[in-house]
């Protein structure tokens, strides 16, 4: 929810929905109709919450979800397609992790398992970052665009160095010829990742 927008009865907000694509959708609707908290034009925004939405259909970890009572997006759209928080989570943990690992020995090199990338394996990496983007776009993890740029940024360049590897004493001196990152610092650990998960019973 990202403001009061007018103060016709019974009062009315503007919200934001993310979609399975990362595109956000604005939604301005009357309070009551999407949620019974005491929503008011004194009530500090953006505020988060949940919207009850009835899935329509589900492929995969997609769901076709339709909005309340007649709601509509300000396109005019009555449902969107949306990624479970559990899916979007799981593939959070899962990209993180490589992406850590790919970078952890800068400026030394970019790293695929335990030996340094190859250049398609680093465009194989442009491909999963352009992944890991979505997910954080989903999940609203805005504060890891700086993360994301500094990855591109060495999976854009580490193939080039590669090729004129012998121009350069190292990949660090190739790095300040360029004015890129020296090291990668990571984003803050979303909430949710600093719990400890559950245990299988």
């Amino acid at each position: 929810m990202v403001r009061w927008q007018s103060d016709d009865f019974p009062g009315w907000v503007e919200v934001s929905v993310r979609d399975a694509r990362g595109r956000d959708h604005r939604i301005i609707e009357k309070v009551p109709v999407l949620t019974s908290l005491p929503v008011t034009a004194d009530s500090r925004f953006p505020m988060p919450f949940w919207i009850d939405a009835e899935a329509e259909s589900i492929d995969g970890d997609e769901i076709v979800v339709v909005l309340p009572e007649g709601t509509v997006t300000i396109e005019g759209n009555g449902s969107l397609v949306v990624v479970s928080a559990k899916a979007d989570q799981e593939r959070y943990r899962h990209d993180r992790g490589w992406l850590d690992h790919a970078i952890h020995e800068l400026p030394t090199g970019v790293l695929w398992g335990v030996d340094g990338a190859t250049a398609a394996q680093c465009a194989e990496m442009l491909h999963g970052l352009d992944g890991f983007a979505l997910v954080c776009a989903r999940l609203g993890l805005d504060d890891h665009s700086e993360f994301i740029d500094a990855c591109r940024w060495h999976f854009d360049h580490y193939p080039h160095y590669l090729s004129r590897r012998r121009y350069f004493a190292d990949y660090a001196t190739y790095i300040c010829d360029r004015r890129g990152p020296l090291q990668v610092s990571p984003p803050p650990s979303p909430y949710w990742l600093r719990r400890p998960r559950p245990q299988a019973s």
